[in-house]
């Protein structure tokens, strides 16, 4: 499944690197987060509650920022497991000037599923994970719009 988008906001690209590079901040905009641990600042495990209708559990996530360009790119990726599937993500972040010296974050995912999930029908679950996505990058730029430090 692939998802991308694009959105501005009215603050630097430092402080909107700065926060995608901090993953207590980060989680802050996971829908449905039951825990984080931090191993350092390019590796993290959450566990997050999902599903769709009639089938949810918690997924054990392990997160990797694998490439990183301050403060214009960044790649992460990210392998769980739970309710008896398994999920495999990849996402690329690229923040770009703005032609009125806003910020432009433009952002694509691609997922894999298998398992249970995969089997419930790839609609419905390519509908809830677009949800989450979106939940994602709408918390993001709700944060990076507040005034930082």
């Amino acid at each position: 499944m692939h998802f991308d988008g694009a959105f501005e906001v009215k603050t630097t690209k430092d402080r909107v690197f700065a926060l995608l590079m901090n993953p207590e901040e980060l989680s802050k905009c996971m829908p449905d987060l039951q825990k984080l641990e931090v191993n350092s600042p390019d590796e993290y495990t959450a566990v997050i509650k999902a599903g769709v209708p009639f089938f949810h559990g918690n997924f054990d996530m392990h997160f990797n920022v694998v490439e990183k360009v301050r403060p214009t790119h960044a790649k992460i990726v990210a392998h769980g497991t739970g309710i008896r599937s398994a999920i495999s993500l990849e996402t690329i972040i690229d923040l770009l000037d703005g032609p009125q010296g806003e910020v432009t974050i433009k952002w694509s995912a691609e997922a894999e599923i298998s398992g249970m999930l995969a089997s419930v029908g790839q609609r419905l679950v390519a509908g809830q994970a677009e949800k989450i996505v979106e939940q994602l990058f709408d918390g993001l730029k709700e944060m990076v719009a507040v005034p930082g430090p």
